[in-house]
């Protein structure tokens, strides 16, 4: 959020002896999050007792009882975060609507995919509740403040390389829904994936990434929850494949279960190397102010 007249916004306290920066109270985030996580826990169960022949017509991954046990992995991560920012952790308010984006994301696919069962009531609740969240906090966090804390962090480096995963993922996109074309079958077993993907998954990588490259105050607000979606992505896809493979779902070919994981590891240690960078940067000027400093590094 910009600064007004010069001055900056003031920071809302949250927890004891903690501020973050924002600019109004997390009570709406709150409520909506705590809604979507129910949601997504009660399809997830209803999803799980129906049993397989629930999915028999989908071919995603990310439609199948594997994607229902593996999308509780977002469901943890949302309440941690949520508790974390409650007491006063910025790194946890970054992530949070990471894991909320996340579960929007993976209901599109149950939305569009999925047996057309009064459940869909459901998964809409579940995608709304995570959106309103969502723009609750994108809309409530004052990004001039993190740009100014993450001053020494390696935004131009981050920013390139969630600008290259996103270019790379429509590639393979592109590259996926040429081999379906004339394919009615498969393209409709995909459809929700692939919606999914091109209009959420993958823009925001390279909008992110653009928009961190360019030292954006936004971009440093949007950039850790973004690498969370894609470590996310990497994690929860390996998750649902693998029970899936081993409960006679869906096949999923090991190697791609492989390059998943190895996506969500390096997104997940990339996020770590630019939320560590403040502390780093203090780290530093400690040891630069210690005295005797001067005189020893002389």
């Amino acid at each position: 959020m910009a600064r007004a007249h010069g001055h900056s916004r003031p920071s809302a306290a949250v927890g004891p002896g903690s501020t973050l920066p924002l600019v109004h109270g997390l009570g709406p985030a709150t409520v909506a999050s705590a809604v979507a996580a129910a949601a997504v826990v009660l399809a997830s169960a209803m999803g799980l007792a129906a049993g397989s022949d629930r999915y028999l017509q989908s071919q995603s991954v990310l439609v199948s009882q594997g994607a229902d046990a593996a999308n509780l992995i977002a469901v943890l991560l949302v309440l941690v975060a949520l508790w974390l920012a409650h007491r006063g952790s910025i790194n946890a308010l970054l992530l949070w609507p990471g894991a909320l984006f996340y579960m929007a994301y993976a209901d599109v696919p149950y939305l569009i995919g999925a047996p057309f069962t009064p459940l869909l009531f459901v998964d809409v609740v579940a995608f709304l509740a995570a959106a309103y969240a969502l723009a609750s906090l994108a809309t409530g966090t004052d990004g001039t403040v993190l740009a100014e804390r993450f001053a020494h962090a390696p935004a131009k480096a981050v920013g390139t390389i969630l600008t290259v995963i996103g270019v790379l993922a429509y590639a393979g996109l592109v590259s996926t829904a040429v081999g379906a074309f004339g394919n009615s079958a498969t393209e409709e077993a995909w459809r929700g994936h692939w919606v999914a993907d091109w209009i959420l998954g993958t823009p925001v990588l390279i909008m992110g990434g653009v928009l961190l490259w360019a030292k954006r105050p936004f971009g440093y607000t949007a950039a850790p929850g973004v690498l969370l979606v894609s470590a996310l992505g990497g994690v929860i896809f390996a998750v649902a494949a693998v029970a899936d493979n081993l409960s006679g779902g869906i096949r999923t070919d090991p190697a791609v279960v492989v390059v998943h994981l190895i996506i969500g590891a390096a997104s997940a240690a990339v996020m770590i190397w630019f939320l560590i960078a403040p502390t780093r940067a203090e780290r530093g000027q400690r040891l630069r102010l210690r005295p005797g400093a001067a005189s020893g590094a002389a």
